[in-house]
């Protein structure tokens, strides 16, 4: 059963709740006197409460150029929030709210995230005390020392420095597990596990793969040491290392803290349930005994616990933050919805009794003039039949009631198993659709794809079987359509047959593209695209053969040679307003060779930082980097303006945004809720679970009871961010 929830409003009134991804902040906002008592706070901490649409980041734009107003230094004032795509767009937000007091914005306020924190301090003591600067051990570069030490293991026990269990002994060259064991030291690291307590966990859960995790980690550590020094004195840090490391350089130099805490007049937080225990550590130091603290928090947003979020930091804050004189700190609710009207409001609450934790969030109350709204339900039998029904239910939303399409979007779970079908059956009734580079894994992304493949084929020969043959045939570097293909594998077989070769056409089309001489017999029309291809696994070959070749030059001499920046520029060209040209399908090949140029952008983006951090390092490994990310990454490549389109993403990119229109798609069994555990070989959210207090050892069925009830709230969480995205009007679809 197929399941989706669409949800329409009218117009806000002017001048209330927060702006949205598609428009700029509303200059007449007016607080209301809840908010007004939190802009005005400035003595001691103060927790404050919202539940979606609430204003909590509006209140904390306006409390932070309320502190400019007052004659603050704007560099005195720190902002910290999740994610560096959030700190540039709060920091836009802050930057305009000031320019409109008609201050001229020559400093501007610390705005980071917890990690750029932590890393500006450490880069700053360094250079106070005339000490090289410190760098980020990036992901690609831990993955390869870890690899590099796990591959110093023999094929007999005595030949394994660090004794690891005789049956994870075949897995130790794998990639995977290289990547499992950087996501256990992680979340040690994030937690204050050091080597000695991992043991001690280890040996009492009977785990034998955590004291050996706990001898691989001594050796780690050495390692980095050994490079820091052979690296003139610079340090590197890992990132969850790296706020771990700024507190301890603070406690350990009170004179340091001191200055610190002198510089910060004003602290606010954002995102508060998405900080995990080591950031709560770090705000603690630089920001208790009373300093000016104002926390915004919705605790039923926290959806990153798989990067060690916990939302119990929002009830544990009045605690441990406490006024000079020793009191808890101040809480303040707000419980005005900007956003939904009371028949919204009434399907989140219904959600919202679902979830764990305070509730007097949750009881938000719509604006007096908001219309009443319809949340409405539909069941499909397939997930092409709700894909179809969503495009008739956009096309009608846009043409009979007036909804821009910018002012949509389609939300989903999982972009590998649902993003193809909706945006097939969109496209074909004629909805324009956009997913924006950062809302996708680098190498799910469709210009991208083909190109990572291509280069794994051409240095590992053995990846090239016959569904990557074909894929590369039918992708922009080949240009295939499915009628050339037969005919080449036609050809091919007929070539065959005729020296006595009786094997099937799959094989002939690799055995093609490895070496094309072949292809000459075969008619042009149907060789060519097999020809490109061949050639540019030549030219990959050849490129990463060269001496001092990067992961960036080899993707360079790809690109170069495909010929596709002069094919998507022109499909731009032709696709102009400003050529006069009106035909709906150019325009539309325009926008896709935009996009398309916008992704290979951010990939060219990301090899260079790549090159940048690893100079000596393997294009292999800059093809696992990439094939490895789960989860889109922060880039600073520039993107091109998409136009009015409707903006399809996950669940987890729509946090912090909001549309007129938003349809959540595929609510089923198995795809939203997904309860599937997590489970790792070394068991790393096993570690976060027994740190947390949700798992015991020995009582197996209760742990797996614990993670899968703790799985399905993070899920309903997940769910609760998603409705709550819409503004007003509300059609609910499932």
């Amino acid at each position: 059963m197929q399941a989706y929830r669409l949800v329409r409003r009218s117009e806000v009134p002017a001048g209330v709740g927060a702006s949205t991804d598609t428009e700029p902040a509303r200059t007449g906002w007016r607080a209301d006197p809840v908010q007004a008592e939190v802009i005005g706070h400035t003595d001691g901490p103060m927790l404050v409460l919202g539940g979606p649409g609430t204003g909590k980041t509006s209140t904390l734009v306006e409390a932070v150029a309320a502190r400019v107003r007052e004659g603050v230094d704007p560099e005195r004032v720190l902002v910290l929030t999740f994610g560096r795509r959030g700190a540039t767009a709060l920091r836009q937000r802050i930057e305009a709210r000031v320019a409109q007091d008609g201050h001229r914005v020559l400093r501007e306020p610390l705005v980071r995230t917890f990690p750029a924190y932590a890393f500006g301090l450490l880069r700053r003591a360094a250079a106070e005390r005339g000490e090289p600067s410190p760098r980020l051990l990036t992901g690609p570069e831990q993955d390869l020392i870890i690899r590099e030490l796990l591959d110093v293991v023999g094929e007999e026990p005595d030949d394994d420095p660090v004794g690891w269990p005789d049956d994870l002994r075949p897995a130790l060259r794998t990639r995977a597990f290289a990547g499992q064991l950087r996501d256990l030291l992680m979340r040690a690291a994030e937690r204050g596990v050091g080597p000695v307590d991992l043991a001690r966990l280890g040996e009492k859960l009977g785990r034998d793969d955590w004291p050996a995790a706990a001898r691989f980690l001594r050796e780690y550590v050495a390692v980095l040491a050994l490079r820091d020094v052979s690296n003139r004195g610079s340090i590197a840090y890992d990132p969850a290392e790296l706020v771990r490391a700024a507190t301890g350089l603070l406690r350990d130099d009170e004179e340091l803290l001191a200055a610190e805490r002198r510089r910060l007049a004003h602290v606010y937080v954002d995102e508060l349930a998405d900080t995990d225990p080591a950031q709560l550590e770090l705000l603690s130091v630089i920001a208790g005994g009373g300093t000016s603290l104002v926390a915004f928090a919705d605790p039923d947003s926290s959806t990153y616990a798989f990067r060690g979020a916990d939302p119990a930091a929002v009830s544990t804050f009045p605690h441990r933050f406490r006024t000079a004189s020793g009191a808890p700190a101040a809480q303040v609710l707000l419980s005005t919805s900007y956003r939904a009207g009371p028949e919204l409001l009434a399907a989140i609450a219904r959600l919202g009794r679902r979830l764990r934790g305070p509730a007097a969030h949750r009881r938000l109350h719509p604006l007096p003039d908001a219309p009443p709204g319809v949340v409405e339900v539909h069941t499909f039998r397939s997930a092409t039949s709700e894909a179809a029904w969503l495009a008739h239910a956009l096309r009608s939303a846009h043409l009979l009631d007036g909804v821009p399409w910018s002012r949509m979007a389609v939300l989903v779970r999982s972009t590998t198993l649902q993003l193809p079908t909706l945006q097939r059956a969109l496209h074909a009734a004629g909805v324009p659709t956009v997913v924006h580079g950062e809302d996708l894994p680098l190498h799910l992304q469709p210009a991208v794809a083909p190109l990572l493949l291509l280069l794994r084929c051409a240095l590992e020969p053995e990846h090239l079987d016959e569904e990557a043959a074909v894929a590369l045939l039918h992708s922009p570097l080949g240009g295939a359509d499915p009628l050339a293909e037969r005919r080449l594998r036609q050809g091919l077989r007929a070539l065959a047959l005729a020296g006595g070769d009786r094997r099937p056409s799959g094989e002939l089309i690799v055995e093609a593209l490895r070496d094309p001489t072949e292809l000459a017999g075969i008619d042009r029309r149907w060789a060519e695209p097999a020809q490109a291809v061949a050639g540019l696994l030549a030219t990959a070959r050849d490129a990463a053969a060269q001496p001092g070749a990067t992961a960036e030059t080899v993707l360079w001499e790809v690109w170069d040679a495909s010929g596709l920046v002069e094919r998507w520029a022109g499909a731009i060209g032709q696709g102009r307003p400003a050529a006069g040209e009106g035909d709906l399908a150019r325009r539309r090949r325009a926008e896709a060779a935009d996009r398309d140029l916008d992704a290979v952008l951010v990939l060219f983006d990301a090899a260079a930082r790549f090159t940048d951090r690893l100079p000596g390092a393997r294009t292999e490994v800059f093809l696992d980097h990439v094939l490895a990310q789960d989860l889109p990454a922060d880039t600073i490549a520039p993107t091109a303006d998409r136009g009015a389109a409707v903006r399809l993403l996950t669940a987890h990119a729509a946090k912090g945004l909001e549309w007129d229109l938003v349809a959540v798609a595929g609510v089923q069994e198995g795809i939203w809720p997904d309860l599937r555990l997590r489970g790792s070989l070394l068991g790393s959210e096993r570690l976060v679970d027994v740190l947390t207090g949700r798992s015991v050892g020995g009582a197996t069925a209760a742990n797996v009871v614990g993670q899968t009830s703790a799985l399905l709230n993070e899920e309903r969480r997940l769910f609760h961010v998603a409705i709550s995205r819409a503004r007003h009007r509300a059609d609910q679809q499932a």
